[in-house]
């Protein structure tokens, strides 16, 4: 059933949504921050579970472009509720509730922003399950709900679109042609559609991960907590894979993107292994060399291992010592469609990453880690 976000429950929530954004998805601190600021002790925002949806009009809301320009430069918190006004007036549609267009990163708290100013309630679930870099690669994008229209606002401007042709180059040249990011709003459908089309429960399950984070516990008793919170939602299990230090780290930008890779060497029951870990703004593919391999869209974790508290691929740094977590997507991730839109190749994943072997030794290609 539905249930209420407190004041209190903000700071769990970025922390959650930190830890499901894989690395990326931006730092959740400063829209903690804001929407910290602006709320009051007695404020709530209403949360309707997917049970609770009937045909109400939800429309997903998000950032794109560079969080770290958004950093820089802190939105004042009425950007998003601007845009869905921008979106009612193109669509001709009253919106009846928000939901997360990615629950990895900062756009788990987005919605949360526009529900305050526009007193509406959030809905459980995102189209993700994570952080991913593209709108195409949401599950509202691949459940026949249209992507327009596309409203978006920056500082200065603002981009209405009512087409599908060349949707994606228009709203992406749009995002950084002047700070560099954007709020915007689109997918919009009505409840019974959006209840087929979204990852449900992602919303409290930020709340129970970033409660299981907070407290004042090892590593491995945080680790143990969290795979039962994983237990009572969508996704598969999650598995602790490897425990070492970060030996070496190459970094490297491409078309905006930060892209490397990191060595690991293990400790403690891994201390005979090597393992290889490959990012692009996310942490998309993990291997034990001839051993085992994980990839995208399966979710992969870093912790760092004095404090439990997740990394993002920015924060990694040569002689940590983390733990690796990972958990299987969501099954609607596993469809051939979204693998062929969310899996190691659209990211151009070394091929060393999607293989592993079973236990005589023969090779499985493109198996997860599952």
């Amino acid at each position: 059933m539905g249930w209420p976000i407190t004041k209190e429950d903000i700071p769990y929530i970025s922390t959650g949504a930190k830890f499901l954004s894989c690395g990326g998805g931006g730092e959740t601190r400063s829209v903690e921050c804001l929407l910290l600021s602006i709320m009051n002790e007695d404020d709530g925002i209403v949360v309707k579970s997917s049970v609770e949806m009937s045909n109400e009009w939800i429309v997903p809301v998000a950032v794109a472009g560079s969080t770290v320009l958004m950093n820089e430069d802190i939105p004042s918190g009425q950007e998003i509720s601007k845009a869905l006004k921008l979106y009612e007036s193109a669509s001709g549609r009253k919106t009846g509730a928000l939901i997360s267009m990615e629950i990895g990163g900062v756009n788990a708290l987005i919605p949360l922003l526009a529900a305050l100013e526009c007193n509406l309630p959030v809905i459980d679930g995102d189209g993700m399950g994570r952080a991913f870099p593209e709108v195409e690669m949401t599950s509202f994008y691949h459940s026949e709900i249209s992507a327009v229209p596309l409203v978006a606002v920056s500082k200065e401007h603002s981009l209405v679109v009512t087409s599908t042709k060349k949707l994606i180059d228009t709203f992406k040249d749009f995002t950084f042609q002047d700070y560099g990011y954007c709020h915007f709003a689109c997918f919009g459908a009505n409840g019974h559609h959006m209840k087929a089309a979204m990852i449900p429960g992602t919303l409290k399950l930020t709340r129970d991960i970033g409660k299981v984070l907070a407290q004042k516990a090892s590593i491995w008793d945080k680790a143990k907590n969290i795979r039962h919170a994983f237990l009572n939602s969508v996704y598969g299990e999650m598995e602790i894979v490897f425990t070492g230090k970060i030996r070496s780290i190459r970094r490297w930008f491409v078309n905006k993107m930060l892209v490397g890779s990191a060595t690991l060497t293990g400790q403690l029951q891994y201390h005979k292994k090597q393992a290889d870990l490959y990012f692009q703004n996310e942490f998309l593919a993990f291997a034990i060399p001839e051993e085992t391999a994980c990839t995208t869209p399966d979710l992969i974790i870093l912790l760092n291992y004095e404090t439990g508290l997740p990394l993002s691929v920015s924060e990694i740094r040569e002689g940590m010592l983390v733990m690796i977590l990972a958990i299987k997507a969501p099954s609607l991730f596993h469809t051939k469609e979204m693998i062929d839109q969310t899996g190691p190749e659209p990211f151009r994943i070394p091929e060393s990453f999607c293989h592993s072997t079973d236990a005589n030794g023969r090779g499985l290609p493109h198996e997860n880690w599952y």
